[in-house]
C-alpha cells in the first residue's frame, strides 16, 4: 500500500472583498491558506522561519483585501491608552536633525502629552511608506503627516491615508483637500519669501540666487514663488536663480554654491531656504574673503536659536514651529471630542527678524 505523503497546505482561497464590508485577519488568512495565527504573526512582524513565498502570499492578500486591523478596537484595555500618529515622509534617515521637524514634533508631542495622549512617531521615504506599519497595521486614533516630494506622491500619500477612516492634520502642506477629515495647519512662508526678497531688492540687488535642497518641500516652493512675487511687484528687471544644494547640509550646501560662484560669478544677494544652509554659505563667503553685506547680501530662513551665533547676525524670517506643531495637537483633540474639525485650513503669519548681513 502506497505510503501518504505530507499533508498538504491548504489551497489559497479565491476571495474579493467581503460582501458584508471590512474584511478581517480570518478573511486573509483563509484566502492566504494559513492559520489566522500566521496572518497575526505577519502584521506584527513576528516573522520567525516564516517563508518569504507564505509571506508574500499573505501581503498580497491583505493589500487585494484591502485589510486594516485596528488594534486599538481589540480590547477595552488598550481602547485607554490612547495615541496619536505622526509620520514624516522625507528620504533622509535623519530627519530629526532638521530643526524645524524637531520643533513641531515637540509641540506636538508635548501637547498631546499634557493631555494623556502617546505620540507614534515614523520617518519614511516616499517609496517605502506604503507598506509602512503606520498604513499595515492601525494602532492610533488620528495621523499627523508632514510631506516632502512631488504633488503627486504627495496626494497620493495623503489619499492612502485618507482610506484608513482616520482624522488627519497635516503640517506645512499647500495641496488642497475639500470635503474630507482633514485640517491643513502651516505658515505663511510665501509671505516670508516676498519680505527676504524685498530686502535684497531695497539693497539694491538686482542678481539673486536661491540655495534649496534637491528634496522638494512644499515650504520652500513657497518661499521660492514669495520672492518672485517680490520681483515682479518692483519692476526692477531682477533675475532669480536656483541652486540646487544635494540633502541641503553643510559639505553639499558648500560645494553647490562653490559649484554656482565658479559658473555665475557673485550674485548680489543670496537667499538661502534656511538658516542651516545659509549658514554654510556664510562660512564659505568668509573662507574667500567676500564680505557680508558689503559685496553680497545674505538671508536665511527659520531664526531658531542658533542663527544669532553667526558674524554678521543672518538677517531671516522666524517660524512659529512650536506653535504649529501644539496646534496640530489641540485641533486633532478637539476634532475626536466633537467628531468633526471647527477648520480645515490654519495658516500662521511670519515675522522679519533683520540681522547685519543685508
Amino acid at each position: 500500500m502506497a505510503k501518504a505523503g505530507p499533508p498538504r497546505a491548504p489551497a489559497a482561497k479565491a476571495a474579493g472583498k467581503p460582501a458584508g464590508g471590512r474584511a478581517t485577519l480570518r478573511d486573509v488568512a483563509e484566502a492566504s491558506g494559513v492559520s489566522p495565527m500566521t496572518v497575526s504573526n505577519l502584521m506584527n512582524g513576528r516573522l520567525g522561519s516564516m517563508r518569504p513565498e507564505t509571506r508574500l502570499r499573505i501581503e498580497a492578500q491583505i493589500e487585494k483585501l484591502g485589510y486594516r486591523p485596528h488594534t486599538m478596537a481589540r480590547s477595552l484595555r488598550l481602547a485607554k491608552r490612547l495615541s496619536i500618529g505622526m509620520v514624516i515622509v522625507d528620504d533622509m534617515p535623519n530627519y530629526l536633525a532638521d530643526p524645524f521637524i524637531t520643533h513641531v514634533v515637540s509641540g506636538l508631542g508635548n501637547h498631546l502629552n499634557a493631555n494623556g495622549y502617546a505620540l507614534l512617531l515614523q520617518g519614511h521615504s516616499a517609496a517605502a511608506f506604503k507598506s509602512s506599519p503606520m498604513v499595515r497595521d492601525i494602532r492610533t486614533d488620528a495621523i499627523c503627516v508632514m510631506l516632502s516630494g512631488s504633488d503627486a506622491t504627495r496626494r497620493g500619500v495623503v489619499e492612502m491615508l485618507l482610506g484608513l477612516g482616520q482624522p488627519i492634520v497635516l503640517f506645512q502642506e499647500t495641496l488642497k483637500f475639500p470635503a474630507v477629515d482633514l485640517c491643513s495647519i502651516r505658515q505663511d512662508d510665501r509671505a516670508g519669501g516676498r519680505m527676504l526678497g524685498q530686502v535684497a531688492l531695497d539693497g539694491g540687488a538686482r542678481r539673486l540666487a536661491m540655495l534649496v535642497p534637491a528634496l522638494y518641500w512644499p515650504a520652500i516652493g513657497e518661499r521660492i514663488k514669495g520672492i518672485r512675487e517680490a520681483i515682479r511687484r518692483q519692476k526692477s528687471g531682477a533675475e532669480l536663480r536656483i541652486v540646487t544644494c544635494g540633502d541641503g547640509e553643510f559639505r553639499s550646501t558648500q560645494a553647490a554654491l562653490a559649484q554656482d560662484l565658479e559658473a555665475h560669478g557673485l550674485p548680489d544677494a543670496i537667499l538661502a531656504g534656511n538658516d542651516q544652509m545659509g549658514i554654510s554659505a556664510m562660512k564659505l563667503l568668509a573662507a574667500r574673503g567676500i564680505r557680508i553685506p558689503d559685496q553680497v547680501i545674505l538671508t536665511g530662513f527659520n531664526a531658531f536659536e542658533f542663527w544669532q551665533y553667526t558674524d554678521p547676525v543672518l538677517t531671516t524670517v522666524r517660524s512659529p514651529a512650536y506653535e504649529i506643531g501644539a496646534r496640530g495637537g489641540s485641533e486633532i483633540l478637539k476634532r475626536l471630542a466633537e467628531g468633526s474639525f471647527a477648520q480645515t485650513d490654519i495658516v500662521y503669519p511670519v515675522t522679519l527678524q533683520r540681522g547685519g548681513s543685508t
